[in-house]
């Protein structure tokens, strides 16, 4: 669709126009990408940061929803709202990207990902896409990205209700407080929708969500001593969906997490730990007598400490070690059998040591940083990750860097310990990571290219020997982002993707993967009201059995009106072209690999909801 004279064309418009634009302050960004707190103009990483208004002024209803407006990002969703939906981060799988929230490492281990579709919009804050290997500085997993979650520590006061097609209902509160030294911040959230039949062929009944969940986050500063804080999110759900051995789950997630930090003239100290449970029940939802269901839970104890020394104005070394605990021995296996362990893990708790030291030299000619980690698994051994790079900035409106890095992924229970296929011989999945990029910033815009690529290596699949480290696969691609502000006050915000996703073994593109991604959103308020749209195409792909998965666009829009200071009337159309598109396979003939049923995507939606500034 996107040919090199089109992209140059667009590139060549979008100049133009911020040429004509009134000039206006770039805003100074703080970020976490490097586990500190670094203006975003200091982070030599593909990143993208979205902040509580950039949710509420695109009106989405949950976070896949939300992270595939960004570049190099593609959700593949299997089912509505609270449903599978898997993340691509430059064609790379769910599990070879981390999620973590507050810090805190979330998710499933048996699995080896997070659930994003189970993450309660309303409680967070904001959120950083790092794109690109980040082993070194967080361990497995980190391969792709990491997708960075702060929950809400803003000064809000606000209440909100809203409703809409298929008796969608959310209500959803936030309250904070700053006494002092004291500052407290609350919220909670419930939300109910019942939801479309999401597939062709099975079963033919609505699939519906329902999710309540409450938040807290308490800090104290002693001043001399440091601030202590305490965060805590709760959340749990129900969800049907269309099975065939269980067609309805309950979610039961949360991490509780105690934080200490202290600076002391050129030191900087950060102490943390946390309890997360990750808790999946999944059954029927008219379940037959002698039915057995599954249980999957994961119970995770986490610790770490992380010291800066600002040696100099240009020079700082950072290190920090940490460590995690994670526990299935809870779940259930509905196949288990007698003798066999009921978790359907035979090896049910493992852990992992990693220690970490990088230096980050800033400089007015260039800025340069490397890193390097050692992870100790307890069933896998020691694992070394680096990355490498380096910024030379231009006229001070333009950073060009370079960076090269490797990551790993310790094998999953489900690799390395099932019932059905244990090898204690399996090898972690490995990285390279290489990529150059541009940032610009001038009048009226921002822009940024990446050019990439990243190999992997041990790839694990389950062979007629059980799971085994036999796969290798490539990812080339190319993303263009751009922010700008035209002549007649609108906001742009555009960005395209490429990725050439290989199986290295077979020469075939990689299922699911859409080669070409583009997003572009527009924003204007003028007197009372703002109005946005947003425009999303994702190309063709190849899914299971090679079968065809056809291109589609989507358009959403949505608007505020704001009636006096503290109420404001919120509207939202999703799907505004009721667009019929094929999201995914569900079900295919053993025979012929022929499609039996698919996964549809949601028709026209439409919302409205009011919201109170206390």
């Amino acid at each position: 669709m996107y040919s090199k004279t089109s992209v140059a064309l667009s590139l060549a418009a979008l100049f133009s126009t911020s040429v004509a634009a009134q000039s206006q302050a770039i805003e100074h960004i703080t970020v976490t990408a490097n586990k500190f707190e670094q203006p975003i103009g200091q982070v030599l990483a593909s990143l993208d940061v979205i902040t509580r208004d950039d949710i509420e002024r695109t009106g989405v209803r949950d976070l896949p929803a939300l992270l595939s407006n960004y570049a190099g990002i593609d959700i593949v969703r299997s089912g509505g709202q609270g449903q599978t939906s898997s993340l691509f981060i430059r064609g790379a799988a769910s599990r070879h990207s981390l999620v973590v929230v507050d810090g805190v490492r979330v998710g499933s281990a048996s699995l080896g990902y997070k659930a994003l579709e189970t993450m309660p919009l309303n409680s967070i804050e904001r959120v950083e896409i790092i794109r690109g290997a980040r082993a070194a500085w967080y361990g497995s997993d980190a391969l792709a990205g990491v997708i960075n979650i702060i929950t809400r520590n803003g000064d809000s006061k606000t209440l909100s209700v809203s409703s809409g097609s298929d008796n969608y209902v959310n209500v959803q509160g936030a309250y904070a407080l700053t006494q002092g030294a004291f500052k407290g911040a609350i919220n909670l959230g419930y939300e109910q929708t019942d939801g479309y039949n999401v597939t062709t062929g099975q079963d033919q009944d609505r699939d519906g969500y329902e999710n309540q969940n409450i938040g807290a986050r308490l800090s104290y500063d002693f001043d001399t001593l440091g601030k202590l804080e305490f965060v805590g999110q709760y959340s749990d759900a129900e969800v049907e969906y269309d099975g065939t051995s269980s067609d309805f789950s309950k979610f039961e997630n949360y991490h509780l997490q105690l934080g200490w930090q202290k600076a002391h003239g050129r030191y900087a100290h950060t102490l943390k730990t946390a309890l997360v449970k990750d808790d999946n029940y999944n059954t029927l939802k008219n379940p037959y007598p002698g039915y057995k269901a599954n249980q999957y839970i994961t119970e995770r104890d986490e610790l770490g400490y992380q010291l800066n020394i600002a040696l100099n104005d240009a020079l700082t070394i950072s290190s920090g070690l940490d460590y995690y605990y994670e526990d299935v021995g809870d779940s259930i296996n509905a196949y288990a059998l007698e003798g066999q362990p009921q978790s359907g893990f035979v090896k049910e708790t493992q852990s992992n040591k990693g220690v970490y030291v990088g230096a980050y030299y800033l400089h007015d000619a260039f800025s340069t940083n490397a890193v390097v980690r050692n992870d100790d698994h307890s069933e896998f051994g020691g694992e070394s990750t680096y990355n490498l790079a380096l910024g030379v900035p231009f006229a001070d409106i333009a950073t060009l860097r370079a960076s090269y890095g490797t990551g790993f992924k310790a094998p999953t229970f489900n690799d390395a310990s099932s019932i059905w296929g244990a090898n204690p011989d399996l090898k972690p999945e490995e990285s390279t990571n290489a990529e150059v990029g541009l940032r610009l910033n001038i009048a009226g815009g921002q822009y940024d290219v990446a050019v990439y690529k990243n190999t992997f290596e041990n790839l694990i699949d389950w062979g007629f020997n059980g799971p085994e480290n036999i796969n290798k696969a490539s990812f080339e691609g190319i993303e263009l982002s751009a922010e700008v502000e035209d002549g007649l006050g609108i906001n742009h915000t555009l960005n395209l993707s490429y990725v050439d996703a290989q199986d290295d073994n077979t020469g075939e593109d990689l299922v699911l993967r859409a080669k070409r991604s583009f997003n572009w959103g527009l924003g204007k308020e003028f007197d009372k009201w703002y109005v946005g749209a947003q425009l999303q195409y994702r190309s063709d792909r190849v899914s299971y059995y090679r079968t065809h998965l056809p291109s589609y666009t989507l358009i959403n829009v949505n608007a505020r009106y704001q009636l006096v200071d503290n109420i404001s009337f919120d509207f939202a159309i999703e799907n505004l072209t009721d667009k019929e598109y094929v999201t995914n396979v569900a079900a295919t003939d053993w025979a012929t690999g022929a499609i039996a049923s698919e996964y549809i995507g949601a028709e026209r939606k439409v919302y409205a909801g009011v919201s109170l500034s206390l």
